[in-house]
């Protein structure tokens, strides 16, 4: 798992949460779900609300949190081969996102 680059985040970045949701985000099983989320053409952040919300509570619907977590998806996607394609498009079940960012696989 590479190190999480926090830009503008720093404020939150190294906070023991922040630590937490990304080594949360860099699992296995929650990249098969990015890259699930991906191939169906829909925001990588789309499946794993629900999931977010039962291991880290409502902390997280904040609008740093949500932005940071933005980033640590980007990052991990990258990281992986996969490309931003486009940013804001709308969530389906908004249970804290209203939109996200999706990605394609570099050719």
């Amino acid at each position: 798992m590479p190190d999480f680059d926090a830009g503008s985040f720093s404020d939150i970045s190294e906070t023991n949460l922040a630590k937490k949701i990304w080594s949360f985000l860099n699992t296995d099983e929650n990249f098969i779900r990015f890259e699930t989320a991906t191939e169906l053409r829909r925001p990588a952040l789309e499946p794993l609300q629900r999931r977010l919300l039962d291991e880290f509570g409502n902390e997280i619907r904040g609008d740093r949190w949500k932005q940071m977590m933005g980033r640590m998806v980007r990052q991990i996607m990258e990281h992986h081969g996969y490309s931003l394609d486009q940013t804001g498009i709308r969530i389906r079940n908004g249970e804290i996102f209203t939109s996200a960012a999706r990605y394609k696989k570099r050719t």
